[in-house]
C-alpha cells in the first residue's frame, strides 16, 4: 500500500539518488576510517591510500556513478583528513581517474589478477609521484621508505576493498 504523503515517483527518485551516491559515500567513509589515528607508531605516513583504490575500482567498473568530480572530492577529503598540501591527493586521484577511463576498455573482461597487477603498477607510480611532489613542496630530499611502504600496503589492501566495493556495486 502506497503512503499518500509520499508519491511513488519521489520514493523512486530518492532510491535512485541513494544508489547513485553509494560509491562516493562508501569512498568517503573508507577514507575517514583510513585516516583514523591508530595506536601504531609512525603509521600515518605509510597508511594505505584508500582514495586511490576507490578511484581505480569505480573508474573501471562504474564510472557513471563515480565521475571525475567524485574522484576529486574524495582526494580533497583525504587531503583535509590526512594533512598533505591541500589538493595533492585530489589532483592525483583526478589524474588516476582520467587514466583509468582512457584504459577502461583494456580492463573489461580481464581477470582479477590482471586488474590487481595493473593496480600495483598504478599504486607504485602514484606513491613515487606523491613522494616527488612532497620533496618539491618541502624543498629537500625526503626518505622514500614511507612512500614505498604506503604503496605496498595500498596494493595489499586492494583485494579486500575490491570485495567491499563489489558488494556495494552489486547492491546498486
Amino acid at each position: 500500500q502506497r503512503n499518500s504523503l509520499m508519491p511513488l515517483g519521489l520514493l523512486q527518485r530518492l532510491d535512485r539518488l541513494a544508489r547513485n551516491l553509494t560509491p562516493l559515500t562508501l569512498s568517503f567513509v573508507l577514507v575517514i576510517i583510513s585516516a583514523t589515528p591508530l595506536r601504531i607508531p609512525d603509521f600515518g605516513p605509510i597508511a594505505p591510500n584508500v582514495g586511490l583504490i576507490a578511484a581505480y575500482y569505480w573508474g573501471i567498473y562504474r564510472p557513471d556513478l563515480f565521475p571525475a568530480m567524485a574522484a576529486f572530492a574524495v582526494g580533497l577529503w583525504q587531503d583535509v583528513l590526512v594533512g598533505p598540501p591541500l589538493g595533492m591527493n585530489a589532483l592525483g586521484l583526478l589524474a588516476i581517474h582520467w587514466f583509468i577511463l582512457s584504459q577502461r576498455r583494456f580492463f573489461q573482461g580481464k581477470s582479477f589478477a590482471v586488474v590487481w597487477w595493473a593496480f600495483a603498477l598504478v599504486a607504485t607510480a602514484t606513491a613515487a609521484l606523491l613522494w616527488l611532489i612532497a620533496m618539491a613542496y618541502h624543498g629537500r630530499l625526503l626518505d622514500a621508505t614511507p612512500a614505498a611502504f604506503q604503496g605496498a600496503l595500498t596494493v595489499a589492501l586492494y583485494p579486500f576493498l575490491t570485495w567491499v566495493f563489489a558488494r556495494a556495486q552489486h547492491a546498486v
